[in-house]
């Protein structure tokens, strides 16, 4: 490693053997030395300019990656409204077509559509009406139940009993009303809705299974004591539905009084 031609111009001077080419040299040397000194510094802020744009670029690049993610999430928000859309589009379109055929007098063929739920669920009951005008719109309300275009179903199934009242699938149709608030999570209304099928149809096959599913609802809040009675209410009532048998297997359930 040279050293520094300062520092080799004091060791001669403090000597005492200089000389006035010495000096010259030496000052040549260190002319030089600073040169290299400036360049070298030259050389860092250059490598320092070039380390901050890397950094710069990479901030740049890091935020458009996360806009671009921001972006990609939006897209696919838009487009999963718009099948939202599409399917609310749909089912309406469907429902005006049942109103013009009911309208008409005549009754047309129902869209099949197979049910997406399992057939043992207690829930869902095929439909049982007739081929009058009426009965189809009910089936097509039933079909919307059983896609789970819940809102939709219940629209369906009010229309239905307004203007239905006395039908024979009326007690169907209020006990789905109910169902669909429960799935909704509803509970208040779905209590109200199973309430109206004992109250306007209590000797429909639909009341022993309204009065389940209001116990089940009341034992799962707690009201154990309602639910009880309901379940009781049931054996004494109806001992002949299959809902006694659940029923029982419920009271049997519960805590004891």
């Amino acid at each position: 490693m040279r050293r520094p031609a300062l520092v080799v111009l004091l060791a001669l001077t403090g000597a005492g053997c200089a000389t006035k080419a010495d000096v010259q040299t030496l000052e040549s040397t260190l002319a030089e030395d600073m040169a290299a000194l400036r360049d070298d510094q030259r050389a860092l802020l250059v490598q320092l300019e070039e380390a901050v744009d890397s950094l710069d670029a990479a901030n740049a690049r890091r935020a458009s990656m996360e806009q671009g993610e921001i972006e990609r999430r939006v897209t696919r928000l838009e487009d999963a409204l718009a099948e939202v859309l599409e399917v609310v589009t749909q089912n309406n379109q469907l429902l005006n077509e049942l109103y013009a055929q009911r309208g008409s007098g005549v009754a047309g063929p129902v869209q099949g559509v197979s049910p997406s739920r399992p057939s043992t669920d207690p829930g869902f009951t095929p439909s049982r009406g007739g081929a009058d005008a009426e009965s189809q719109f009910y089936s097509m309300a039933l079909n919307q139940y059983s896609q789970g275009n819940l809102e939709t179903a219940r629209a369906g199934f009010e229309d239905f009993l307004v203007r239905n009242p006395n039908h024979d699938l009326a007690p169907d149709a209020q006990y789905y009303i109910a169902r669909t608030w429960e799935e909704q999570g509803d509970v208040a209304q779905a209590l109200n809705a199973y309430r109206r099928v004992t109250e306007l149809y209590p000797d429909s096959n639909r009341a022993p299974a309204a009065l389940l599913q209001r116990g089940k609802i009341e034992a799962g809040r707690g009201n154990i004591a309602m639910a009880r009675q309901l379940f009781t209410q049931i054996r004494s009532g109806y001992g002949n539905s299959p809902e006694a048998s659940l029923a029982e297997t419920e009271l049997r359930r519960l805590p004891p009084p």
